[in-house]
C-alpha cells in the first residue's frame, strides 16, 4: 500500500513539476474528425484519379500516367490517414488497401461510364494551364489511317453503311461501313465525333470495321489544337 501511495505521489509530483495539462476533449473529437474528413477528401481524388485513368486507358484519348501517379498518392495519403482514426486497429493494413483500392476502381469506373471522367479532362485543359502538357491526347494514334485508326467529325450520311468525315487535319474521308460494328453509345449523326478502327482503301476512302465516339460519351469532345 505505501508503494502505491508512493508512485501516486511521485506522478502528481511529476506532473506539477513539468505543469501536464489533461488534454481537452474536444481536442480528441476535433482530430478525430479532421482525420475522416481528410480520409474522405483523399478518397474523393483517388476515385476522380481512377476514372480518368479508366478514361485514358479505355477509350485512348489521353495518356493516362498523369492521374495514374495522382491516384497512387491519394491511395497512400487515405490509407496513412485511415490507419490514425480510432476504429483502424479492427481491420488489417491488407484489408484496409484491399478495400480502398476497389471502392476507388468501382467508384472510378462508373463515373467514367457515365462521362464524368471525360468532362473533368475537358473542364481541367480549359482552366488549368499546362494541363495538356501534362496529359497530352493520343491525337497521332486514332489519326493514323495507315495502321487502321481514323478518327473525325462525320459530315455526310449517304445510307446507312457509307458516310464521310472530316479528320482532326480537316482532310474529308469516304467511309464504307457495311460490315462495321458500332459501339451502343456512338450517335450516327452529322456532327458527331468519333473513332474508327478498319482499313485504308486509298488515299480518300476507309473501311470501317468498329467505330466508337471520341470520348467515352455522346457529347462532343473539344478536339486538340
Amino acid at each position: 500500500m505505501k508503494k502505491k501511495i508512493n508512485i501516486s505521489d511521485k506522478t502528481l509530483k511529476l506532473i506539477n513539476q513539468n505543469q501536464i495539462k489533461p488534454i481537452p476533449r474536444w481536442e480528441f473529437v476535433f482530430k478525430n474528425w479532421g482525420l475522416w474528413v481528410g480520409f474522405g477528401l483523399c478518397l474523393i481524388l483517388l476515385i476522380l484519379g481512377i476514372s480518368v485513368s479508366w478514361f485514358g486507358l479505355v477509350d485512348n484519348i489521353i495518356t493516362p500516367y498523369f492521374w495514374l501517379f495522382i491516384a497512387l498518392v491519394f491511395l497512400i495519403m487515405a490509407y496513412l490517414l485511415f490507419e490514425k482514426t480510432k476504429k483502424a486497429y479492427h481491420f488489417s493494413k491488407w484489408k484496409i488497401i484491399i478495400s480502398i483500392i476497389l471502392i476507388g476502381l468501382i467508384v472510378g469506373g462508373v463515373l467514367f461510364k457515365i462521362g464524368l471522367a471525360a468532362n473533368l479532362d475537358k473542364q481541367l485543359d480549359k482552366k488549368i494551364p499546362y494541363y495538356r502538357q501534362m496529359v497530352p491526347k493520343k491525337m497521332k494514334v486514332w489519326s493514323n489511317p495507315e495502321s487502321g485508326y481514323l478518327s473525325g467529325t462525320i459530315i455526310k450520311i449517304t445510307n446507312n453503311d457509307d458516310f464521310k468525315i472530316r479528320d482532326f487535319n480537316d482532310k474529308v474521308w469516304t467511309i464504307d461501313g457495311q460490315n462495321m460494328v458500332a459501339k451502343s453509345r456512338v450517335k450516327m449523326e452529322i456532327g458527331e465525333e468519333i473513332k474508327i478502327i478498319g482499313t485504308k482503301d486509298n488515299d480518300s476512302s476507309f473501311k470501317a470495321e468498329e467505330i466508337r465516339p471520341w470520348n467515352g460519351m455522346n457529347k462532343n469532345m473539344m478536339k486538340e489544337n
